[in-house]
């Protein structure tokens, strides 16, 4: 060997010891992704690829530095060398597994490719003897050959590598008396998997009937119709889907797949005269605005309500109906609430489920560990293919932010004094049966404009707030005053919330020049008075409080306990009338309360807050009626929850039979006090906010993985409340799988800068070490739990995002790669698919027309078409299996995830040709051993666990 030339010896390489340099292997790790980016480009561009074959396909999450030149650069007779010979090994094994000859496997194709024969040459042996090269790939072949290797565990696998492959992988290992540890039969790991299940699947179906019920579900809102018109419209998107751009075919195929006519205002159904008053984003904020164009509103409605015995709204389809109580929609009563509430937390703390659970989540997060290690540099060079795109210029949703604290303090502290030097004469307020002007107000408290600082106002969460709910909510009072709260931040005061809506303004502006950041504010309706609703609403249009990148949450803070003790309230009942007395009038007849209905077409749905870590005594066996309610005692969180999710079910059955936009429910839930609080979001909210609690109950944070319910997390404000950063699980969530996004909660408290999201989304990228595409991801997340139209969210992130996996994903909207999409959806459908198994065996014993949470069907949770949400008005009926369609995939993306027998994703760029998996119907193949769960023990060797596993064999308990 020439001495001139240096090459890295195996024995040479550095090992991660405490001399390890870090720095020498991180530009290794940027060169290799170099490598992937320049191979992908020459692909896409030379005329040398076969046709008919996807640029960059066999260009997998690997390094071939054994192939690289002395540049650093892969020749291209050895890109194509090895190119050519995966594909052709994978197409042998195709044709093997077609024509059924088993013997071929032993034997290695000759090189070529597709029948086509290539003459190797010097560079395309890497300096090895083809004799030895071939005996290399022999022997890899024969090792992965399980008709060799009978006595080695083998899991149940996809048609092409159900005979070959890496031994077991994946299955786990429980403790069994089979060769080397298995378990020697399927019996005896079915019964106690049987059971978890079981009860896996009644916790899915019983949500699942809530959430029917109540309309929450995917396209159960109308205004995610293409006929919904959104007024004013939003602006014209900049992208030009017809223009030629040189990024190579995938990257055209995205832009293509994500397409719709730059006329996108339009086609949203806008008439010329609104799209004559277009204005430029960030500047004259509610000059696109004019109620007249609303006008007139719909007309009354022959349909009834009234309040029941119970508190709840009953809606009837006439005045015979109401006559006969015939409602449109039966509604749980609190008893059948607090039976399943009750079923879900018997549950959740099975000994046996939780176990399987958190083993199950540990699982889940190793599998994405190892996903990074083989798909990061793949996933940095295909993210580098897509143009224009990047994190900065992703849609991202601030899911979670409370609009009297939307600014933060040094945008406030510019506010209040620019206020106190150009209106200082102005009458702000009525106080002592006198009028006062701002500066009375500022002189009764010994300040001027020049002694205010961002220290004065002491509006930010410092380390005094920690577990101090009670300082925290403090802080909202600038300079420790309550009135200048009142002046500043509140929408009902002596000047109807003119400052308020002044500064709101200038906060939209921020948001609408920075253009891909999104806001759902929460804004209060504390249930006190009915006038509220119209006085909020008024302050709203009358302002011209209307934006693309608002959305609005009523959040009702519980507080009863307060009304009932300053005497303003007798009894429970006066809050429920008070909340949703006037959203039944104005949907019955919109005349009644106009600005309230073109309100409520910006509203996304409802909040429930308040300080989770109190104390919650339990005083009464059964809990009384709302109007029997008229201790000082406040009703627990449960009890808020169920009037909320009762009253909104109803008044969403008949909105959208009117044609009007639905509500969602979406808490605060799981930030501090008790777990129980997750078990009634788990049941009937469509998503929460916090979430820190489920990393307590493992068997409720796999359902939210299941179901894929929203948590919108904020660390940076948890961190200064209940929970230190570095111990905040977001991360976990994040590895799992669940559909968690980043939010802002309150950036008057927890933010410095201008751009609160990003500052949430920079800090968490420092501390957890998050790459961009996890950023671009978490992006993704927000829209899709976002309560924005769908025709706005298929302009941020294409037209097909409603279905499944990659075939939703539009590189050139998302930033998300396919590969990631991929597997996150394979995953999923994955562990749906062993609920299918293994809940559908012990299903078989009860009766074919036995139906409802009592006796779960042979199916895990599905979720119904359009068609079937709308017929679905009895609480007790879970419908049966459903052919799937092209529309109920439309409709709904996780319906297409749990109701198909099995997963087709389509051809991903540098994946490959797309594989069917097939579900786990209980039947192995011949010769084929079991698979074996992580956490699942057999009974006859492991005994110790009192409760969970029968003494005379394999069977669990429920």
């Amino acid at each position: 060997m020439d001495g001139s030339q240096q090459v890295l010896l195996p024995r040479d390489r550095q090992r991660r010891t405490a001399h390890y340099d870090y720095a020498a292997e991180k530009q290794m790790s940027h060169a290799d992704a170099k490598l992937f980016y320049q191979q992908s480009q020459m692909e896409a561009l030379s005329p040398a690829a076969e046709p008919g074959e996807p640029p960059g396909s066999f260009s997998r999450a690997k390094t071939f530095s054994h192939i690289c030149n002395d540049t650093g650069n892969i020749p291209r007779a050895a890109r194509l060398n090895t190119g050519r010979s995966t594909r052709s090994l994978t197409q042998s094994f195709a044709n093997h597994h077609a024509s059924g000859r088993s013997q071929q496997l032993a034997a290695l194709p000759n090189q070529g490719d597709h029948g086509g024969t290539q003459k190797a040459g010097p560079s395309e042996t890497d300096g090895l003897p083809s004799e030895g090269q071939n005996a290399l790939l022999q022997a890899d072949v024969s090792a992965r050959n399980h008709a060799i290797h009978p006595g080695l565990p083998h899991e149940l696998k996809p048609a092409l590598l159900e005979h070959e492959g890496i031994h077991g992988a994946g299955a786990g290992v429980g403790l069994g008396n089979g060769a080397n540890g298995f378990v020697d039969n399927d019996s005896s790991i079915t019964s106690e998997l049987s059971a978890i299940y079981t009860n896996i699947q009644k916790v899915l179906e019983i949500r699942q009937k809530y959430i029917r019920l109540s309309l929450q579900g995917p396209g159960d809102n109308p205004k995610d119709e293409p006929r919904w018109n959104i007024y004013p419209p939003p602006p014209e998107p900049h992208w030009e889907e017809d223009k030629d751009r040189s990024g190579g075919p995938a990257e055209k195929q995205g832009v293509a797949k994500g397409g719709q006519a730059s006329s996108g205002a339009a086609s949203l159904g806008q008439s010329p005269q609104m799209l004559a008053r277009r204005r430029k984003p960030g500047q004259n904020i509610g000059e696109d605005f004019r109620l007249d164009d609303l006008l007139p509103v719909p007309e009354a409605h022959e349909m009834t309500f009234r309040l029941d015995g119970s508190s709840v709204y009953q809606v009837y389809e006439s005045s015979g109906a109401a006559e006969r109580d015939s409602p449109l929609v039966s509604i749980p009563t609190i008893r059948e609430f607090y039976m399943d509430l009750d079923q879900i937390l018997n549950i959740s703390s099975d000994g046996p489920s939780k176990s399987f659970a958190f083993r199950r989540l540990q699982y889940l997060e190793g599998k994405f560990n190892l996903y990074v290690l083989l798909n990061e540099y793949q996933e940095m060079a295909d993210s580098k293919r897509v143009p224009h795109r990047d994190f900065y210029n992703v849609r991202k949703v601030d899911t979670h932010v409370h609009h009297s604290a939307c600014m933060n303090q040094k945008h406030l502290l510019r506010f209040i004094k620019s206020k106190m030097k150009k209106c200082p004469d102005e009458v702000v307020m009525f106080r002592d049966d006198k009028h006062l002007t701002l500066k009375e107000v500022f002189e009764s408290i010994n300040l001027t404009a020049y002694d205010l600082s961002i220290d004065t106002l002491d509006m930010h969460a410092h380390t005094d707030s920690f577990h101090r709910f009670d300082k925290f909510n403090l802080k909202y009072n600038p300079v420790g005053e309550s009135r200048l709260r009142t002046i500043f931040l509140k929408t009902d005061n002596f000047i109807d919330g003119r400052y308020l809506a002044e500064i709101t303004k200038e906060v939209i502006s921020d948001l609408e020049s920075s253009k891909y950041q999104m806001v759902e504010w929460r804004i209060s309706i504390y249930g006190r008075t009915r006038d509220e609703w119209d006085k909020l609403a008024a302050w709203v249009v009358d302002n011209g409080l209307f934006s693309h990148n608002v959305r609005w949450l009523i959040q009702v803070p519980r507080l009863f306990d307060v009304y009932r003790s300053t005497g303003l309230m007798d009894n429970f009942e006066q809050v429920v009338i008070n909340l949703f007395q006037p959203l039944f009038e104005v949907t019955k007849d919109p005349a009644s309360h106009p600005k309230l209905h073109v309100f409520l077409q910006r509203v996304v749905g409802f909040d429930s807050v308040d300080d989770e870590s109190k104390v919650e005594r339990r005083l009464y066996k059964k809990f009384p009626l709302p109007k029997a309610w008229n201790t000082t005692q406040n009703p627990p969180y449960s009890y808020w929850i169920y009037y909320l999710f009762a009253n909104i079910a109803s008044l969403n059955v008949w909105r959208k039979r009117r044609g009007f936009n639905t509500f969602v429910l979406r808490p605060h839930c799981g930030e501090a006090g008790d777990t129980d609080h997750l078990a009634a979001a788990a049941l009937c909210c469509h998503s929460i906010s916090h979430g820190l609690l489920l990393r307590k109950v493992p068997l409720l944070q796999y359902i939210f993985y299941l179901e894929q319910i929203g948590i919108a997390m904020s660390p940076l404000s948890n961190n200064a409340l209940f929970l230190a950063y570095e111990r905040n699980p977001f991360q976990a969530y994040f590895k799992r799988g669940l559909n968690v996004s980043l939010s802002t909660d309150d950036p008057l408290q927890f933010a410095f800068t201008k751009e609160p999201l990003i500052e949430e989304y920079s800090v968490a990228a420092q501390i957890y070490k998050l790459s961009a595409v996890d950023m671009c991801e978490l992006a993704k997340n927000s829209v899709k739990q976002s309560g924005f139209e769908a025709a706005i969210k298929g302009r941020w992130l294409g037209q097909d995002f409603r279905l499944a996996g990659v075939r939703g994903n539009t590189m050139a909207k998302s930033n998300v790669p396919n590969i990631r999409e991929a597997f996150r959806h394979e995953t999923l459908v994955q562990e749906l698919s062993m609920i299918e198994r293994y809940a559908g065996r012990a299903a078989k014993g009860t009766s074919a027309g036995e139906s409802g949470v009592g006796a779960p069907s042979s199916r895990p949770s599905t979720r119904p078409s359009t068609a079937d949400q709308n017929a679905s008005s009895d609480v007790a009926h879970v419908p049966g299996p459903q052919p799937l369609t092209d529309a109920s995939v439309t409709a709904s993306p996780e319906t297409s995830l749990k109701r198909t027998g099995s997963l087709n994703s389509p051809p991903i760029p540098g994946v490959g040709p797309a594989q069917t998996w097939p579900l786990l119907d209980g039947s192995l193949p011949p010769g084929h051993e079991p698979r074996i769960f992580p956490g699942v023990v057999v009974g006859r060797t492991v005994t110790a666990r009192r409760g969970s596993i029968r003494q005379s064999g394999g069977g669990g308990e429920e």
